[in-house]
């Protein structure tokens, strides 16, 4: 009698564990879990509400992850309420991680709740007291505060624990800079007091530049799927975008790793916004290609097995152009892609007439425009040994001087580029502006 019900028992384990539906959810669940811990943000979202879903009553600490990843995409995604939410979430069932405090931090930046984004940084900074990032969130929560000296204080820790770290170099340059043209504005009004009307002082000196919103999109192509990835892209958008913020631009969307139908849908949707823009520029960092003297951006998705395919898999330069065209005063595309391109090697020519160049092809804007390679027409450029390309870090520190005219400002870029790269890349704008006219990213004093 007992062999029986031992035998029973067996039989009901073996059925249950040969069940498909039983098998297929435990796949399902694995493969949740691994998407969550994709550096995709799309992937990663589309992962971690899986897992939320699925944990339902379960683990604390799976949940607590799950809710920390899908903070970090809202967050690399735009969508600053939600990755506050979950990070919150995750925080209330394990309060002393320090990477969510990370990341609660991170969402509080994007929306500028610069008081919130310190506390949390400083948490993290308690719980883990080498982790650059958590410091580096604390010099910008500092910088939106307008504590520059201990903004500078917490880049230069950033600094000591990594001293090649593109984003506190290019950052604190900006805030000394700052730091430097405030000090000098501070020294010039108290020598001009009035000694009988102590208490009364002059105006600030007036700005150069009115009121105006400056718009900017900024794409970083990565993670390509029929080639090598780059290893650049996504963190020069990334430093980019922290700089055009810190000089003041209303609005500043960050998108990496685009398909062809998302790149398309991001430049009709940047266009729309432009209309009711001053300024609007697009920066692109990924690869590029010049087939039949046109140049075109290449997504993420695209394979390009014949020179037919750029027609379908790509997205023209001249597109990217005519989504700022509605921009009222300035209107500027940066191409940071111009490297040397995997995708003409595999590429097979069914058209002889149709050429395949190196680099990007020259462009001719309309007045009133600007477009600028990383590396002349022709030309290829570089990726760098760091964390950012050459191109991406001479821009980054030049974009921050106050009074630097835009044009000049390019003129320095190149220079920079030239000089860092031993004179094997060569930045080149392209386009006219009004003569009339001066633009400046950071406000002359």
């Amino acid at each position: 009698m007992r062999l029986s019900a031992l035998f029973l028992l067996n039989f009901v384990f073996l059925l249950v564990s040969a069940d498909p539906r039983s098998a297929n959810a435990q796949n399902s669940a694995a493969q949740a879990w691994k998407s969550c811990q994709s550096s995709d943000a799309d992937q990663r979202l589309a992962g971690c509400s899986l897992v939320i879903a699925q944990n339902a009553g379960g683990s604390k600490a799976r949940l607590a992850d799950a809710l920390d990843g899908r903070c970090w995409a809202y967050h690399v995604k735009g969508s600053y309420d939600l990755a506050v939410a979950d990070c919150k979430a995750s925080i209330t069932l394990r309060s002393n991680y320090p990477f969510a405090f990370n990341n609660l931090a991170s969402a509080y930046l994007g929306l500028r709740k610069y008081d919130d984004a310190l506390s949390a940084a400083s948490r993290a900074v308690e719980l883990k007291p080498n982790f650059l990032w958590s410091h580096l969130n604390r010099a910008r929560a500092y910088t939106g505060l307008g504590l520059r000296d201990k903004a500078l204080a917490e880049y230069q820790i950033v600094l000591a624990i990594d001293p090649k770290n593109a984003d506190a170099k290019a950052e604190s340059k900006v805030e000394e800079t700052q730091t430097a043209v405030t000090d000098t504005r501070f020294s010039s009004q108290t020598e001009s007091l009035a000694p009988i009307m102590p208490s009364v002082a002059k105006p600030p000196p007036t700005t150069t530049a009115t009121a105006e919103r400056r718009i900017a999109l900024i794409v970083g192509n990565s993670r390509y799927q029929s080639v090598p990835e780059l290893p650049n892209p996504a963190g020069d958008a990334s430093l980019i975008a922290r700089t055009l913020k810190a000089v003041g631009f209303n609005d500043v969307r960050v998108e990496t790793d685009l398909s062809r139908d998302a790149l398309n849908r991001v430049l009709l949707e940047f266009s729309r916004a432009a209309a009711s823009a001053d300024w609007a520029m697009i920066y692109y960092s990924g690869h590029g290609i010049e087939v039949g003297g046109l140049d075109y951006l290449i997504p993420v998705d695209a394979k390009l097995q014949t020179d037919r395919d750029v027609d379908f898999e790509t997205v023209p330069l001249a597109l990217a152009i005519s989504s700022v065209d509605p921009a009222k005063r300035l209107r500027m595309v940066i191409m940071d892609a111009c490297r040397s391109n995997p995708f003409l090697t595999q590429m097979k020519r069914t058209i002889a007439t149709r050429s395949l160049g190196r680099g990007l092809a020259a462009v001719e804007p309309e007045p009133g425009s600007l477009v600028i390679f990383s590396a002349k027409n022709g030309e290829t450029a570089l990726d760098g040994e760091g964390a950012n390309s050459p191109f991406a870090i001479a821009l980054a520190n030049r974009l921050g001087t106050p009074g630097l005219e835009v044009r000049r400002l390019f003129d320095l870029v190149r220079d920079d580029v030239i000089t860092a790269t031993g004179r094997h890349q060569q930045p080149f704008a392209y386009g006219s502006l009004s003569g009339s006219e001066d633009y400046f990213f950071a406000k002359k004093q």
